[in-house]
This record gives structure tokens, sequence and C-alpha cells, in this order.
């Protein structure tokens, strides 16, 4: 591996995400989220996200389904749109594996090609800020125009100003399932993104990664709903209490009243 000093390189490809989980990234991610997260996270959406039993909701990006799943086996109308093949694979395995009908969608988070078509959706597991200002911008327009008005829009995020800078760790280091991982971490403040390097060992073969994350403030979030046409109705921690900085998630739910101004 690298050394454990040197800095991640410079991002250059902002288009990082198309191939990045794909691999031993696709393996490690689904390896590293405890099954009764998923049931957590399916709980709160009900409660608190705008999602309804027998409604239909859109998860994007949806990753390998995990959220999507739990809340179709309760009867939610669910279809999940991510950019990776690999992710979605998993998706239709497993759904497949508990009978749950699922539409299950190879896309571009920026263009989800529906209109008023879903009572409430989500974007859950630290899944915002991975394209350039822009590319953000157009995947809040694109889901606020495929929700119908009045619908639930709800945003998990831990990789928030307020809670990650204070406790950013530049160096981490262990094992993960199978894996022997590395992650190198630099933020620079004045594009505000976080470079990230992941170096993964498994039975002797290694890869590395790079990534990039907008690290938004919570200001900034509510900035980019409002300017996107979302009114938020709260901000939560994990259990649904008020969000403060002593919170280890931010959970933002909203309203899309209708088109953006």
């Amino acid at each position: 591996m690298s050394r454990p000093d040197a800095a991640p390189p410079a991002y250059r490809d902002t288009e990082w995400w198309r191939d990045h989980f794909s691999g031993g990234m696709l393996d490690l991610w689904q390896a590293i989220v405890p099954p009764e997260q998923a049931l957590e996270d399916a709980n709160f959406l009900l409660a608190h996200g705008g999602v309804r039993p027998a409604g239909r909701v859109l998860d994007v990006p949806c990753g390998d389904g995990r959220v999507a799943i739990e809340l179709a086996a309760r009867g939610v109308r669910m279809v999940g749109v991510d950019i990776s093949a690999g992710q979605i694979e998993a998706a239709r395995v497993k759904s497949a594996a508990r009978n749950l009908a699922i539409e299950w969608h190879v896309a571009d988070m920026r263009s989800v090609p529906w209109r008023a078509s879903f009572d409430a959706g989500f974007c859950w597991g630290d899944s915002f800020g991975y394209m350039d200002e822009a590319g953000n911008r157009d995947f809040l327009a694109a889901v606020h125009r495929a929700l119908v008005p009045g619908a639930g829009w709800a945003m998990e995020m831990q990789m928030v100003a307020e809670l990650l800078l204070p406790r950013l760790q530049r160096r981490v280091s262990g094992r993960a399932g199978e894996f022997d991982v590395a992650v190198r971490r630099e933020f620079d403040e004045q594009s505000g993104r976080l470079a990230v390097e992941y170096e993964l060992a498994r039975n002797g073969v290694r890869e590395t990664r790079q990534a990039s994350y907008r690290i938004h403030s919570v200001a900034e979030i509510r900035a980019l709903l409002a300017d996107a046409g979302f009114a938020i109705d709260r901000l939560c921690a994990r259990n649904g209490e008020p969000f403060t900085a002593e919170a280890d998630r931010l959970r933002v739910v909203c309203r899309a009243p209708g088109p953006p101004g």
C-alpha cells in the first residue's frame, strides 16, 4: 500500500462515481452496513419521511436496494435507481430472493425521467454530494419533478460539515469483512470537497480507488433544497429528535409543494 502519511492525490475526475461501486468496492460497501440498519432506516422513513404503505416511492441512488427492499416488504411500491450496474444486479437478486416486485433501473441520478409520479422519495446513506455543483443541483431538480405536489422527500448524510470536519480523521485503517482497508482523506476548504483514497486488500489482491465528496454545511443543504422548490419540515438526528452537532448524522425531511420558482 501507499505510504500511510501520503495525502490522497489531487481530485480531477468529477465523475468518479460512474465506476466506483464495482469490483472490490462493491463487495466492501455491501459488507460494511449491518442488516439491522436497513430495518431502522425503513422505520424512520415510515414514521418521519413521508413514506406510506401502498405509496409509490423513489429511492435514488438506491445502491444494492437494502432500504427499498425493507419498505417493499411492508407494502410500499418501490422504484430504485442507481448508476452502478453491479449495485442494481445485487438489488435484483436480493429482492427476488424475498419475492418482492420492485422496479430497478440503471440510470444517472440527475436524469430520472418521471414527472409527478411518486408519492415520496429519499436519498439515503450519504449519497448526496458526489457530483459538481451543477450536478448536485440538477439531481434535486430532477427528483422534484418526479414527485407529485405535496410528496415527501428525505435525505440522510453523515458527511455534513458540522459533523464531519470537527471529527475528521485523515488516516484510518482496519478490517472490514474480508478486506484490509486503509483510507486517506484530505479536505480542500476552497472547493469544499473531501478527497478520499481507498486501498483494499483481499486474498493478496490490492485495489485502490479515489473519490471526492462535496461537503455541504447545513445552511447550504437548506439553500439547495429551497432553490429546488422543497419546503423543509424538520432537521433530525438518527432517532427523529432535533438535529444537533452531537448527532451522528443529519436527516432532512421535506415536502415538494409545487414547481420550483
